[in-house]
């Protein structure tokens, strides 16, 4: 009897072991995050001599070293961003729109800036030059993206046509050459991309809309909770300014305050 017990104490010391050992990273006490992003988003995120770099990279990775996370970089093209936010395979998604229909789906964490809308036109183009003279034209947009929503929220008229792409290289070039009249997509993103990287476009008329930017996540109990820690780590960072930092060395302005 004493043997059998022996060897069921045993038993039950491998096998709790070999439990302990099977738990990846966070058994090890590491704590890891996977988040999507894309390897060409330029100055948002954008790989670079196999690094990935960028404003949001920078944001989200000061905000997950604050609360002690690894981040896990998932990279693929928007849609397959989406794609991987629905199914699962990342956690959340880095510059993303908190719009009142996403959220119907997913919780968002605190803005870690919020974004305006602008339209561009090829430098060429004289007949756009704000949004009333859209009338008749055809305006690109990119697939995945939500400035298509709010220019028909902004300007909820009929009369000009939306054109969708899968990249913004195919539109910077259909625009400048004047094959589509004009470009809908977010100003600080456009603009440190025509003054960084000599995008032939110019921006015209005033900015509209204002969209919040944030970490969405999918709705569950533990969720809320990792939220409300990631809003602390956000607002430290924010009154520290680590984050006016970053937009100023992006930008060259603080998105904070515009």
């Amino acid at each position: 009897m004493k043997k059998l017990t022996i060897l069921i104490s045993t038993i039950l010391v491998f096998f709790l072991v070999g439990c302990a050992s099977s738990g990846g990273a966070q058994s090890s006490g590491e704590k890891v995050i996977k988040i999507g992003a894309g390897p060409d988003g330029y100055p948002q995120y954008f790989k670079e001599d196999g690094e990935l770099k960028g404003f949001s990279v920078d944001v989200i990775t000061a905000i997950f070293d604050h609360i002690g996370y690894e981040i896990e970089w998932v990279l693929t093209d928007w849609n397959g961003i989406l794609a991987n936010l629905e199914s699962g395979k990342v956690e959340t998604v880095a510059n993303f729109a908190a719009t009142e229909e996403r959220g119907q789906k997913y919780h968002f964490t605190d803005p870690y800036y919020s974004s305006k809308t602008v339209i561009a036109t090829g430098k060429e183009n004289n007949s756009i030059q704000s949004l009333d003279d859209l009338n008749g034209k055809q305006v690109a947009n990119v697939l995945g993206s939500n400035y298509e929503n709010v220019l028909k929220e902004t300007y909820p008229d009929d009369h000009y046509e939306i054109v969708t792409y899968e990249s913004n290289d195919v539109i910077f070039t259909e625009v400048a050459n004047g094959k589509i009249d004009a470009f809908v997509s977010g100003r600080e993103i456009l603009l440190a991309q025509i003054n960084e990287k000599g995008i032939p476009l110019e921006v015209v008329g005033e900015p509209f809309g204002d969209q919040p930017v944030a970490l969405p996540f999918k709705k569950t109990e533990e969720n809320d909770a990792f939220i409300l820690e990631i809003n602390q780590a956000l607002e430290e960072l924010k009154e520290d300014g680590t984050i006016s930092e970053l937009s100023e060395k992006w930008y060259g302005m603080d998105l904070l305050e515009k």
